[in-house]
């Protein structure tokens, strides 16, 4: 029997004879597989992020660049501005921890509560304590609703 050739079971006449299986089986398996793997999120150097969110009710807007985290909340009322920690890669996202505020971005579809403004993840900030969510990264106009 030659290599990649397809086989038909029949107990007699198997018994005691060596198959080889086919191989494509493991190819497109493979193939499959890097199809499926999901590209690697890579964060950008403290120097050189420039990334902003925002969210409603109570409004506030959050900015990331410069090596700096800096926060405004409650309509201005609330201002904590940190140093830029390392993120921590998490389940689809990263996240930022800092005494004071944590930053948690997912990368997932967001629209903002208010405008409908459709941006490119979802953005959760505790700041001292207290939780807001909203929107973040790229604006996403296909997303607007």
């Amino acid at each position: 029997m030659e290599p990649g050739m397809d086989l038909t079971f029949d107990g007699a006449e198997m018994a005691g004879s060596n198959v080889t299986m086919p191989r494509w089986p493991a190819y497109l398996m493979g193939v499959f597989a890097a199809a499926c793997a999901y590209p690697a999120v890579t964060t950008p150097a403290p120097g050189l992020e420039a990334y902003r969110a925002l969210g409603q009710e109570p409004g506030w807007s959050l900015a990331i660049g410069d090596g700096r985290i800096d926060y405004v909340g409650d309509y201005g009322e609330t201002r904590i501005s940190v140093p830029r920690p390392d993120p921590r890669t998490t389940f689809n996202g990263r996240r930022y921890e800092s005494g004071r505020l944590v930053v948690d971005i997912t990368y997932g579809r967001c629209n903002d509560a208010m405008s409908g403004h459709g941006y490119e993840h979802q953005v959760m900030v505790i700041a001292e304590g207290r939780t807001v969510r909203g929107c973040g990264g790229q604006r996403r106009t296909d997303w607007d609703v």
